[in-house]
């Protein structure tokens, strides 16, 4: 039984060392972030988020996507903000994200009346273009050997495919995201690694001002 310990205290250790030799790049989905956060009453702070997430690792780079809605009327409202929220990638930048920021889309969608077979048609802005920016990244910095562990902050298990092509190139990929907000099981499953961001909430949490 002392061996048993003996030799599990040293797995641990060597475990630890390992991680702290890691490469890190952190990719951020700030659309679903921010989403689950909100439902969460909370607003979180990306750089405390890339402290904690990083902590005792090499940290290469951390990369932050998100989109905002176009402004054609020249609303004064809306503009107010898009300027609030600029402001906001603006210090993610000076404190050293790469930011990837995507204009929304309009789309037209059509619903059919069940009751008088009328068709209806809405215009809605959709986020078009994030998760394709993130995978791509990761991808191709994956590809020339950039890192050698992938965080991915989202619950949206479209990037399982993504997932997969780095873990086939033997990389190591995280998942972090708030465990009671919808997240699959099988995208918890498939990382190598999974954050519940509830579990260090308060260490993440925007200050009040």
């Amino acid at each position: 039984m002392a061996a048993v310990a003996a030799q599990t205290i040293i797995s641990a250790r060597y475990q630890l060392i390992l991680m702290t030799e890691d490469r890190l790049m952190i990719f951020i989905d700030g659309q679903n972030l921010m989403g689950g956060a909100r439902k969460l009453h909370v607003q979180i702070d990306c750089v405390k988020l890339r402290d904690v997430l990083a902590e005792g690792r090499k940290l290469k780079r951390v990369y932050y996507y998100n989109s905002i809605p176009p402004n054609l009327n020249n609303d004064p409202e809306l503009k107010k903000a898009i300027d609030k929220e600029m402001g906001y990638y603006h210090y993610l930048e000076y404190s050293g994200f790469k930011n990837s920021i995507i204009p929304l889309r309009k789309r037209k969608f059509e619903f059919k009346c069940e009751s008088c077979g009328e068709m209806t048609t809405i215009e809605r802005e959709v986020e078009k273009g994030v998760d394709v920016a993130l995978v791509s990244d990761m991808l191709s910095l994956a590809t020339t050997g950039a890192y050698d562990v992938a965080t991915i902050v989202s619950g949206d298990l479209d990037y399982h495919k993504a997932i997969d092509e780095i873990q086939r190139r033997g990389l190591i990929v995280e998942i972090a995201y708030f465990r009671s907000q919808g997240i699959s099981k099988d995208l918890i499953r498939l990382a190598d690694r999974f954050i519940d961001l509830e579990e260090i909430l308060d260490k993440i949490k925007r200050d009040n001002r």
